[in-house]
């Protein structure tokens, strides 16, 4: 496994994870938590690129979550793979994380297809954070000049305010790009009541 770290901002540090964190790998990814000074207040981990993960693995994640939390910073893990999503789920790891965080935006990319699982309580200063997705997800995708889809996974999504309802259909707009097809998933009956009564029924036609 390798792990590239750089500094996004003064107060925020992010680790990209590539391979298999294991038995053998764990040490080392404790290693490079602890090397970030006690300045920066957020560390993200990003998973796009990480195949594996064992218990011992969890477990340094658990301990430095543990950790963050009692220092007052945040621990946030972005971009999970579906495998790694089910091992996050089967441990509980990652409805506590949804509980902690409220609102958590999770990419899988795949050949043709990029979905976005929205997972929470998405209020209207959540947003920001899907509108950077979608429009990371254009910058990415645009160059390659094919069509791609882009599907909104709302079975985690326990809740969305009109304002941010609002902003929702914004960000889409500004996202997009001629070769995008967007798309809900697993949209309840509550949520597609709301989405409709905020005008973004479109989404859901599209689906």
């Amino acid at each position: 496994m390798t792990i590239e770290h750089v500094r996004v901002d003064k107060s925020t540090g992010m680790l990209s994870l590539n391979g298999r964190l294991d038995t053998a790998n764990a040490p080392m990814l404790e290693r490079k938590i602890k090397q970030w000074d006690n300045d920066i207040k957020e560390l993200i981990l990003d998973f796009a690129n990480l195949s594996y993960i064992s218990s011992m693995g969890l477990r340094v994640l658990l301990q430095a979550k543990k950790a963050f939390k009692d220092e007052g910073r945040k621990l946030v893990i972005k971009n999970m793979g579906e495998s790694i999503r089910e091992v996050f789920e089967m441990t509980g790891f990652l409805h506590l994380m949804v509980q902690e965080e409220k609102f958590v935006a999770i990419r899988k990319n795949e050949a043709d297809t990029v979905s976005l699982s929205l997972n929470g309580q998405l209020e209207a200063e959540n947003v920001e954070a899907v509108a950077a997705e979608l429009i990371s997800i254009r910058d990415t995708q645009e160059i390659k000049k094919k069509p791609v889809t882009v599907i909104l996974d709302m079975e985690n999504l326990s809740f969305i305010s009109p304002m941010a309802c609002k902003l929702l259909k914004q960000a889409i707009d500004q996202s997009s790009w001629e070769n995008r097809q967007l798309c809900t998933r697993n949209v309840s009956v509550d949520m597609q009541a709301a989405l409709i009564e905020n005008s973004l029924e479109d989404i859901l036609s599209a689906s």
